[in-house]
């Protein structure tokens, strides 16, 4: 079972797309003919940085006003992946690029 809230799933989608643009790309070019090349490492490491980013940009609280007393508040946003924040999955991303590319070597 895969639990996420809100778009909190697109740190699994991006770090899918990622090792696979990555991985297509590194075979395209020819670096190596292997299923982990550097292209993988690559195509993770921008995963992690645009799961970083979009992670903090939709977690962010947003202001607003409460109903009850008209005071003003701000509103938490949750976008969640297995019950962690997004942007936390981006060192996560990270570390596979690493093993990635050590692997590639």
């Amino acid at each position: 079972m895969i639990f996420w809230s809100g778009w909190g799933f697109l740190a699994l989608v991006f770090a899918m797309l990622g090792a696979m643009v990555g991985t297509l790309t590194g075979l395209a070019v020819g670096v190596v003919a292997e299923p982990t090349n550097f292209g993988t490492a690559l195509g993770l490491a921008a995963a992690a940085v645009g799961t970083w980013l979009v992670g903090r940009r939709l977690n962010r609280p947003t202001p607003g006003f409460s109903e009850r007393t008209g005071e003003r508040i701000m509103i938490r946003n949750r976008h969640t992946f297995f019950f962690v924040p997004m942007q936390y999955w981006a060192p996560v991303v990270g570390g596979v690029a690493v093993l990635a590319g050590v692997l590639a070597i």
